[in-house]
């Protein structure tokens, strides 16, 4: 089974107002470097733009045959 990163991040002005970001390097064969890979777009998140905050992450498990 493969994995897929997946970022939450909400404007820090109004938590409400959230963005998903999907990663586009994976998926990857453990949950552990997709774990790594989730933590890395946070930190990118956080990085890029001083209005977004990381708020949560998963790895989403991807059937077989699928790609994202």
């Amino acid at each position: 089974m493969m994995f897929k990163a997946i970022l939450l991040a909400c404007a820090i002005a109004d938590p409400t107002q959230c963005i998903e970001f999907h990663d586009v390097r994976g998926p990857y064969p453990t949950q552990k470097e997709c774990k790594e890979r989730a933590f890395e777009m946070a930190r990118d998140v956080g990085e890029m733009t001083n209005t977004l905050m990381p708020m949560s992450w998963r790895c989403q498990p991807l059937k077989e045959g699928m790609l994202s």
